[in-house]
């Protein structure tokens, strides 16, 4: 039943996957060539930007360990959810999904970095 939005949802990470390691390496190559105390001021003069970075990088950390443990509890497998004839939470919908969402954020957060060094 949800086989096919959870396959969809697995594309799409795998496509934004691919636009993070174009982000890692644009941010990378760019941190090379600049210069490290101008970075830090615009790094600590910008409003919340720190606090921004620490509560994303948690919030994707608790994203994979909830995903994990779902995997390590065998839920995630679909033989849980189809072998049962009680209807339940699609929780290899949910563990995909979350997993997306760390992607973003994560994508999210170089985006910005990139924004900060203004390359």
């Amino acid at each position: 039943m949800y086989e096919n939005t959870t396959t969809f949802i697995s594309g799409i990470t795998a496509v934004f996957g691919i636009f993070g390691v174009f982000f890692f390496i644009k941010l990378f190559v760019s941190l090379k060539n600049m210069n490290l105390d101008i970075l830090k001021a615009r790094v600590f003069l910008s409003n919340d930007f720190v606090i921004n970075n620490v509560v994303i990088i948690f919030i994707v950390g608790l994203l994979i360990a909830i995903h994990n443990f779902i995997e390590y509890l065998g839920l995630g497998q679909p033989e849980f959810y189809y072998g049962s004839l009680v209807p339940i939470f699609p929780v290899r919908l949910f563990a995909v999904t979350e997993l997306f969402v760390a992607i973003l954020m994560v994508e999210w957060l170089m985006y910005r970095w990139i924004k900060i060094i203004k390359i």
